[in-house]
């Protein structure tokens, strides 16, 4: 049991490298707007000045301050006041106090739009990529079933297979607990309150 539990450390350690690649360095400090341009990979176009993006200012019970960013053409999952609808839409363009979706009409073989008002959005699907926290929500759970398959499919103190005992079931559920504590840090569903704002904002 010893070497396993060693196996599974090493498995959570095999990430490390990625990992450094986070580290901040204070000397090479950026303002918000151009770190977010630096790290944005996607091939939306938000260089040109006066393009209005939406903006959710977060600030949820664990976790933090957070600033998500929607421009145009990128997807949106949120949910509408009094609709049980859940919409994971492209936006097609934003105005000063709405936004715009496209929609395929099968019938009619068509794009339609449908705008959004932002007072209508009650809440919120979004996600972040948080260091060390973001890597884990897959890996933990996955460690955990390991662990606990390894016990019960090899022999234990019992010299018997197929049983398990309650220490290794406590830290295989330690482990697949904390792995979706780290999912719900890195998913979440904000309701958009006082706590969480939906806004337009300009590029310049």
């Amino acid at each position: 049991m010893r070497q396993l539990l060693v196996i599974v450390i090493l498995l959570l350690l095999g990430n490390l490298k990625a990992w450094a690649q986070d580290h901040y360095d204070p000397k090479k400090a950026l303002s918000g707007e151009e770190l977010f341009l630096k790290q944005s990979n996607t091939s939306r176009i938000i260089a040109t000045p006066g393009q209005k993006y939406l903006v959710l200012d977060a600030s949820p019970v664990i976790g933090g301050f957070h600033r998500y960013r929607f421009f145009p053409g990128d997807n949106i999952k949120f949910r509408m006041e009094n609709e049980t609808i859940r919409f994971n839409e492209t936006i097609a363009s934003v105005s000063d106090s709405s936004f715009s979706i496209a929609i395929i009409n099968e019938a009619v073989n068509r794009m339609d739009y449908q705008e959004i008002l932002l007072k209508d959005v009650r809440l919120m699907k979004v996600s972040r990529r948080i260091p060390f926290i973001s890597q884990l929500a897959p890996i933990l759970p996955l460690a955990g079933l390991i662990y606990i398959g390894a016990d019960f499919f090899n022999r234990g103190v019992d010299n018997k297979r197929f049983t398990t005992d309650s220490s290794s079931l406590i830290v295989g559920g330690a482990l697949m607990a904390a792995g979706f504590v780290c999912y719900k840090l890195t998913f979440s569903s904000l309701k958009i309150n006082g706590r969480n704002k939906l806004k337009v904002l300009e590029t310049y």
